[in-house]
């Protein structure tokens, strides 16, 4: 969740748009009429939505599956798991001993601007926290060890460069250090806020056309479930995971009614 108590509402890209309609679709595919109404709905003109399209396409991250027809590719997505699975999150989760997961990458080259990024990336998606230069640290409180976090970090972005590995028997200045990494106060903060956000949301829905309240659930259902996708999963030591678990079942909730919404709007075009 982000260290600040606000959720941050955007309105999607043409490609963001069309990626998030294609992983939350029970076929994971749609016809180009149907992208076409959801972006009208949106406010993105169809033309953006095709060279969305193309793009895409270019990229492996879309395949073509007939005629004005498109599927994602999940093989072109490495951040699909995450972010498709992110109310089965918590599932990860296991007994912290104390342990710590490590990454050193005092040997990546910070000029290359983009593979720094996606490397940053990787490390922040996954809850880890600089403790000092070159040196990024998080809980091993998570199924697998650091040999499932490292093939999850490497197909994120993470540099081939960086080393990871497990460690614990730090001194107690530097653990105490670690421990205070997270901004567990604005955290909790977050949670409560996207709580009360879906709750309003929900309130209004009813009084809405089925365009505005499509609208409306992919906005706030997309900003919430980014936060909670970037939940790094403390350990209860740290954080009280209460209080996230609830927040995943209302977005749980929330995200059946959305899907209900959209499907609704989308059948004609989507038949």
């Amino acid at each position: 969740m982000a260290a600040k108590a606000g959720i941050k509402i955007e309105a999607p890209s043409a490609t963001d748009l069309v990626l998030d309609l294609l992983f939350t679709h029970p076929r994971q595919a749609l016809t180009v009429q149907a992208l076409a109404r959801a972006a009208e709905v949106m406010d993105i003109a169809t033309p953006a939505v095709r060279v969305a399209l193309t793009r895409l396409q270019r990229q492996g991250r879309v395949a073509k599956t007939g005629r004005g027809s498109y599927a994602v590719r999940l093989e072109g997505n490495p951040a699909h798991h995450e972010v498709q699975y992110w109310f089965d999150k918590e599932s990860r989760l296991r007994d912290w001993k104390g342990d710590w997961l490590v990454v050193h990458d005092a040997a990546v080259a910070r000029s290359a601007k983009t593979l720094w990024r996606h490397h940053q990336r990787a490390l922040e998606l996954y809850g880890f926290r600089m403790l000092d230069t070159a040196l990024w640290v998080r809980p091993d409180n998570l199924d697998g060890g650091a040999p499932t976090m490292e093939a999850a970090l490497r197909r994120l972005g993470l540099a081939r460069e960086a080393l990871v590995f497990s460690a614990r028997q730090f001194d107690p200045a530097s653990a105490q250090r670690m421990t205070g990494l997270w901004n567990v106060p604005g955290i909790l903060a977050g949670y409560r806020h996207a709580h009360a956000l879906l709750a309003r949301s929900t309130a209004r829905l009813a009084r809405l056309s089925p365009a505005a309240a499509a609208r409306e659930t992919l906005l706030v259902g997309r900003a919430v479930i980014r936060a909670i996708v970037r939940d790094p999963l403390l350990p209860e030591a740290i954080q009280p995971g209460a209080e996230r678990h609830a927040l995943i079942d209302a977005t749980r909730a929330y995200q059946a009614g959305a899907l209900a919404i959209w499907e609704t709007l989308l059948q004609s075009e989507a038949d």
